[in-house]
């Protein structure tokens, strides 16, 4: 929909696309209304927003958007219910059935019919004055969709709401999507690609398709929609891995260490403490505890800063903005004063409190309700914070700009750091000893690189034809784009779904989907990349680690948020390890399970205060319990 001088434009254009980018153009079909005075929001859900169009000549007009519905829900009040749309059309009692740019259309009125004079339409004896604008489905059966958009605009949608669960006995987590109409009764539904390849229940599919830019939209008719994605695991701190070369990893622990400390705001500054807190965790992990004090003495003074206020000189904290009912981070970097990027940059923050708190309670006491407050700021909800901050529920995926003063709607770039953010809250869930972050932490992760796996990196997924690519820079709402907002290398465009590198970065880890991807992008840069080496590396590691541990030596460039010793032992432990295993699952975030499905290596970490015992489950039956102290990782086979 847009909002025009003329009234309430409705388009629903097909994408086109070319070899770096695939466009929805927006080509109005249908005019709501006329010429308006002004638009507000009266209303929204989890995926429905409710706008009050006042009409420059009297009266308003109402318009219920439902994300994933056919139907545009229409109410009139003090005027007419009147639509205009040029094409072939033919009136039948309650529908005005329209053929525009060579699409169906069918305009309902549910208890009423249509006067039409020319390209104007006008409802007669509509129930309220509401109506309803339906794109009838390519390939529709004509009779079924009849029969199921007359009964769904009868029953306009009055709430919407999105639930997740987590079931560590399947290593799955399920969101539940519903379309509230009064009744309890189905409705009609558009299916996403992942909506459609993590269906859970079987809903009454009818024929016909949309086609849309991440691929094409089945039609379903159902009360609500449940997806189901895997969550075989997660790391929220590096693991014991006997076969990394200690010797290498500790030198690569120096380097890092010698680096020029990365500065900046919001964006670089926060990106520095996620290096830090990841140089911490490695040096854990191969028992270098000098390297380890010296990060996290290098980190703590830099996490107190942005955590505090010390008056009108003070470079570095978060302000609360109460217009919007946000943290803004000042200095602010890419626009995040305008509440871009909030997940993807703050993320490093709370990971690096995570590791930081695991090793000092006098800053988990001090400082920990400041980062819950951060926490929650990009995870939504609470007092002084809007319940949807950046996570779409129908999408099943975040999106990165606040405002989105774009044409083509909101979008993402950086998928890996979307999903490290759900990862951070997941980890400062567990030294804090706060099991709804933990839950809500998994959860989103779970969803969020199910997501990215699709329509960013491509996998399971058939792009529309004339896109050259698999991996996509930038999602829109109506786009996607081989592209990034700072850099056309194809090395940037590819290696923004890359970072930051933590062992939440795992569920990449698929050997064959790795190994499209280095060779696509060794194929299109005509070698190795030339920029952020070491991200690419890591890459490599998931199909082959021997090689990925071979580019390391020759010293590649470096990500800013990336540690050198990080790169080396990711590839180490896939080396020792082999590949994650999905059919066998942890529970998470505590473990995970690699390598050979019948006799797997379980790799369990434990950054709490308490001890734990992790379970580990095929298809339901329990393969084995490890239990692991306090601060511990413990690395086994049964």
């Amino acid at each position: 929909m847009r909002a025009a001088d003329g009234g309430l434009l409705v388009s629903s254009a097909p994408p086109t696309a070319s070899a770096n980018a695939v466009v929805t153009p927006f080509v109005p079909a249908v005019t709501a209304g006329g010429p308006l005075r002004g638009v507000e929001v009266v209303g929204y859900g989890a995926f429905h927003v409710v706008l009050r169009a006042t009409l420059r000549d009297g009266g308003s007009v109402e318009a219920t958007v439902v994300q994933g519905s056919p139907l545009l829900y229409l109410r009139f009040e003090g005027t007419d219910p009147v639509l205009t749309a040029a094409g072939e059309s033919s009136v039948d009692g309650a529908a005005a059935r329209l053929t525009v740019a060579g699409q169906r259309w069918d305009l309902l009125a549910s208890g009423g019919g249509w006067r039409q004079d020319g390209t104007r339409f006008t409802a007669t004896g509509a129930a309220r004055g509401r109506v309803a604008v339906a794109r009838v489905p390519d390939g529709a059966d004509q009779g079924a969709w009849d029969a199921a958009a007359a009964d769904a605009a009868a029953r306009p949608v009055l709430a919407t709401r999105a639930a997740t669960g987590y079931d560590p006995a399947a290593g799955t987590v399920t969101q539940t999507l519903t379309a509230d109409r009064g009744d309890g009764r189905p409705g009609l539904w558009a299916l996403l690609p992942h909506q459609q390849r993590f269906a859970a229940g079987t809903p009454r599919e009818l024929a016909g398709a949309y086609r849309d830019a991440l691929g094409t939209l089945s039609i379903v008719e159902a009360g609500e929609i449940r997806v189901r994605v895997p969550m075989p695991g997660l790391l929220t701190a590096a693991p014991q891995v006997a076969g990394a070369d200690r010797t290498r990893v500790v030198a690569d622990l120096d380097r890092d260490l010698a680096d020029e400390p990365g500065a900046g705001g919001s964006y670089f500054g926060l990106k520095e403490l996620g290096r830090l807190a990841t140089i911490a965790q490695v040096a854990q992990g191969v028992g270098a505890q000098d390297r380890r004090r010296a990060a996290l003495d290098r980190l703590r003074p830099q996490l107190v800063d942005w955590l505090t206020h010390g008056g009108g000189d003070d470079a570095r904290y978060f302000a609360y903005d109460r217009t919007w009912g946000g943290l803004v981070a000042v200095p602010a970097e890419f626009g995040s004063q305008d509440y871009n990027d909030h997940h993807l940059q703050y993320g490093y923050l709370v990971r690096a409190a995570a590791v930081l708190a695991a090793a000092d309670q006098e800053f988990l006491r001090d400082y920990g309700g400041a980062v819950d407050l951060v926490a929650r700021e990009y995870s939504g909800g609470g007092e002084g914070f809007p319940p949807f901050r950046v996570f779409n529920p129908y999408l099943g995926h975040s999106a990165a700009s606040g405002f989105a003063p774009f044409a083509d709607g909101n979008n993402q770039e950086s998928s890996s750091e979307a999903a490290a953010a759900w990862e951070a809250v997941a980890a400062w869930g567990q030294v804090r000893g706060r099991a709804d972050l933990v839950a809500y932490g998994v959860t989103h992760y779970a969803l969020e690189t199910a997501t990215a796996r699709m329509y960013w990196l491509g996998e399971g997924l058939a792009r529309p034809a004339g896109y050259a690519h698999r991996v996509a820079g930038i999602v829109w709402d109506a786009k996607i784009d081989y592209a990034t907002f700072f850099d056309p290398k194809p090395e940037s465009v590819e290696g923004i779904q890359l970072l930051p590198l933590t062992f939440g970065s795992l569920y990449r880890a698929d050997p064959a989907a790795a190994e499209s991807r280095v060779a696509a992008l060794d194929k299109v840069t005509g070698g190795q990349p030339r920029v952020w080496g070491d991200l690419f590396a890591a890459d490599l590691a998931a199909a082959d680690p021997d090689a990925a541990l071979r580019r390391l030596d020759g010293g590649p460039p470096r990500e800013e948020s990336t540690s050198r010793a990080m790169v080396r032992y990711y590839a180490s432990s896939l080396a020792a390890f082999g590949p994650p295993r999905e059919e066998v699952t942890a529970d998470a975030p505590y473990g995970m399970a690699f390598g050979d499905a019948r006799r797997p290596t379980l790799a369990v970490v434990n950054p709490t205060g308490e001890p734990r015992t992790v379970t580990f489950r095929r298809a339901g039956e329990v393969v084995a319990r490890v239990d692991v102290a306090p601060g511990q990782a413990v690395t086994r086979t049964p």
